[in-house]
């Protein structure tokens, strides 16, 4: 079992590095949203502080890379790529799905690699929601998010993916009270993620109820799992099943846009952010922090190191410039600003 899960794993980023998985026509929104250009900030560039606390930690920027795969053994190098970016550019870094290593401890080497080079950053791990409600050991992952280093434990809700996955379980009875009952297990915080189709406001208000704090809207028009899933179907009528759903999703930024109205939620923006302006916008629009997977994943396979590095940073300079030309100082005063960004349409997210 633990060999096709990780195969699985190494297919699902063998395919996002070399494959066109991008939605064609939903878009995430932020091509909508233009920054007020301030010709007098009245501040200087190097004034401009962009660092913010995240989970106990100082980030320079409001940045973090998502989880992505897990336990495949392809993904030791990757992880350790992407601790020894984050951790020098000190952002946040998300760890692979911990369901390899619940079942088999033998791939805990690949996940613990990432503390080792990453002492100084918060690290959150990950869990799909249907494992979570068929019932795992507590104790058990507790120990793990403890080896690992984990400050947080991410819940991935995918049940398109799970429907369409040739492998996929979409039995998701439960999973709410599974949350619940984690939520006051746990004692580090837990973040309820989408993988790239959206959270609805009804289901992060129904997350508020149950005590969840942090959520990441992963909306659409970025990767879509519903191609990635299509390319691994070898069935040529569930081919044609993925296919209908291949543009499905709510897109990024009406996710976020209800997400941040919702009271004591704090949000994360990710799905389909592609360069630094966009992450710029999705903190201007009010997320606490911005991110994604897929571009630094796929900048790593085909630029090593050095070129996520140069990525990440450049999404660090930008929102310092779009900060500053903005005539904003801090992120308090940048954050959730609707005197700094204008939306130039109705929001319709068909290209």
């Amino acid at each position: 079992m633990i060999h096709k899960i990780t195969e699985r794993k190494k297919d699902h980023l063998r395919i996002i590095c070399e494959e066109n998985v991008q939605y064609e026509k939903v878009t995430t929104g932020f091509e909508q949203f233009t920054f007020i250009h301030n010709a007098l900030p009245e501040i200087d560039l190097r004034e401009v502080d962009c660092t913010c606390e995240f989970l106990g930690y100082q980030l320079q920027i409001p940045l973090i890379i998502c989880p992505i795969g897990g336990g495949e053994s392809d993904g030791k190098e990757l992880n350790k790529a992407l601790a020894k970016v984050a951790n020098k550019a000190r952002i946040a870094l998300g760890i692979g799905s911990l369901r390899p290593a619940l079942i088999d401890k033998y791939v805990i080497g690949t996940y613990a690699v990432v503390r080792e080079n990453a002492p100084d950053i918060p690290l959150i791990a990950n869990l799909g929601a249907v494992q979570l409600a068929e019932g795992i050991d507590l104790q058990t992952l507790k120990l793990l998010l403890n080896e690992i280093g984990a400050d947080a434990l991410s819940i991935h809700l995918n049940p398109l993916q799970e429907a369409l996955q040739p492998e996929g379980d979409p039995a998701f009875h439960n999973v709410s009270r599974a949350i619940e009952i984690l939520k006051d297990t746990l004692p580090i915080p837990i973040i309820v993620k989408e993988v790239g189709f959206g959270l609805s406001s009804g289901v992060i208000r129904r997350l508020g109820k149950m005590g969840v704090k942090w959520v990441d809207v992963a909306g659409a028009g970025g990767t879509s799992w519903s191609r990635i899933e299509a390319i691994r179907i070898t069935d040529s009528y569930r081919k044609r099943l993925a296919a209908e759903f291949f543009e499905w999703g709510i897109p990024t930024v009406s996710a976020l846009l209800e997400a941040v109205k919702i009271k004591g939620i704090n949000v994360i923006a990710s799905g389909g952010i592609e360069n630094g302006l966009q992450f710029a916008k999705a903190i201007a629009l009010g997320a606490t922090l911005g991110g994604g997977a897929a571009l630094f994943v796929r900048t790593w396979y085909a630029q090593g190191i050095e070129g996520l590095a140069e990525t990440v940073n450049l999404f660090g300079d930008t929102l310092r410039h779009a900060m500053f030309c903005t005539g904003c100082k801090t992120l308090g005063t940048f954050r959730g600003n609707s005197e700094i960004i204008k939306n130039n349409s109705n929001l319709s997210n068909v290209k």
